[in-house]
């Protein structure tokens, strides 16, 4: 049990260091081109489904955009949806922006959100489109740079990395935590290793025909992880598919922890239906579960405690770097605090993935099939 658990802790540790030094060179070597304050029309759909507390502040961040031409394309499914009443008052308070509120009543897979977008479509004016979810917030730059970036040759599709804004609550701070920590490291890993053939689904923005050569929407109606799907099929119709160092955020301050298990254990058997190989190779990250086993089987020795303490040490290190100096976050030091319950979460639900195929999205229960779509 001590050589096995002391193999893993060094696998854990090489990941670490490459993550460390992949999250460097992702956002210090890749350049964004300048931005621009006019050119080709955008449209930008906003899918939503309720009211949150940070939602008139995500919403906003797209309408005081440095860049025109522009539409914001707001798709709600339900006709009595409480966010209604806030995008009449946005639409009424920047006039000078072009807005249309779509009620998406239509249901056209199990995907909330591609059935929201299927419908949008066609209200499009533009041919460079913007795709992000509700909880997102961006600089007044972000359309500017997007359309920049969309101008190379041969590119089909860009995303975006994101940082949590503050927390409010427990759930919320480790979901922060699990951000900085886990999963943009994981993609500035992905990025020094292999062809991005994937996107993350934030903010994404690709053209009208890069979307008609994928196949559309509609082919991803039923899917869960769209994002992945929809970048997956961009690479295959020849396109290329980045990821730009350009940060967003996420703002979900109040997520309750039972919420972020859900979500976390959502995202997890989603990867492993995407990317089997990969998130079996996963398991070799979760350095403070296999230094604390090490620790335990080597009897509580000094040198085993050292050990846990140095794998802490790098994974804070890890976490601090990725949130302050990538990100530009501003998580506190108590957050920080967390890292070692987060990790020991992350381990069991990376375990309790392999046990079932059921998710919860939406309040609503679902079998996620071997090629990841959803089932009721």
């Amino acid at each position: 049990m001590l050589y096995l658990s002391l193999l893993l802790v060094a696998a854990a540790w090489c990941y670490q260091l490459l993550a460390l030094v992949s999250l460097g060179r992702f956002f210090r070597d890749r350049q964004m081109l300048p931005a621009a304050t006019a050119g080709p029309g955008v449209t930008v759909f906003k899918p939503l489904k309720g009211l949150e507390p940070a939602t008139r502040e995500c919403l906003e961040s797209f309408l005081t955009q440095d860049y025109q031409p522009y539409q914001v394309l707001f798709g709600v499914a339900d006709p009595r949806s409480p966010v209604l009443p806030l995008l009449r008052e946005l639409s009424r308070a920047f006039p000078r922006v072009e807005t249309e509120i779509v009620i998406c009543s239509g249901n056209l897979g199990l995907n909330p959100k591609i059935s929201s977008l299927q419908q949008l479509e066609g209200r499009a004016r533009f041919d460079l489109l913007v795709i992000t979810d509700a909880d997102i917030k961006v600089a007044p730059d972000f359309l500017s740079r997007v359309v920049a970036a969309l101008q190379e040759p041969g590119l089909g599709l860009v995303s975006f990395p994101y940082r949590a804004g503050r927390g409010q609550t427990l759930g919320a701070s480790l979901e922060a935590l699990t951000i900085a920590a886990d999963f943009i490291p994981s993609v500035a890993t992905a990025t020094a290793v292999e062809e991005i053939r994937f996107a993350l689904g934030g903010a994404m923005a690709l053209s009208r025909e890069a979307l008609r050569r994928s196949g559309g929407f509609a082919p991803l109606a039923d899917y869960l992880a769209d994002d992945y799907q929809l970048g997956r099929r961009v690479a295959l119709s020849g396109l290329k598919v980045e990821i730009l160092p350009y940060v967003v955020e996420t703002c979900n301050p109040v997520m309750s922890l039972k919420d972020y298990l859900a979500h976390q254990l959502r995202w997890a058997r989603t990867y492993r239906a995407c990317r089997p190989r990969g998130y079996l190779a996963y398991g070799i990250t979760h350095a403070w579960f296999y230094s604390l086993a090490a620790y335990l089987a080597s009897g509580l020795a000094c040198w085993g405690l050292g050990l846990l303490l140095a794998t802490l040490g790098l994974r804070v290190t890890l976490g601090f770097f990725s949130e302050r100096y990538c990100l530009g976050g501003e998580l506190p030091w108590r957050t920080l605090a967390l890292l070692p319950v987060k990790d020991f979460l992350a381990f069991g639900l990376w375990l309790l993935s392999f046990l079932g195929n059921r998710v919860t999205w939406g309040g609503r229960r679902y079998r996620v099939t071997p090629e990841g779509k959803l089932m009721e």
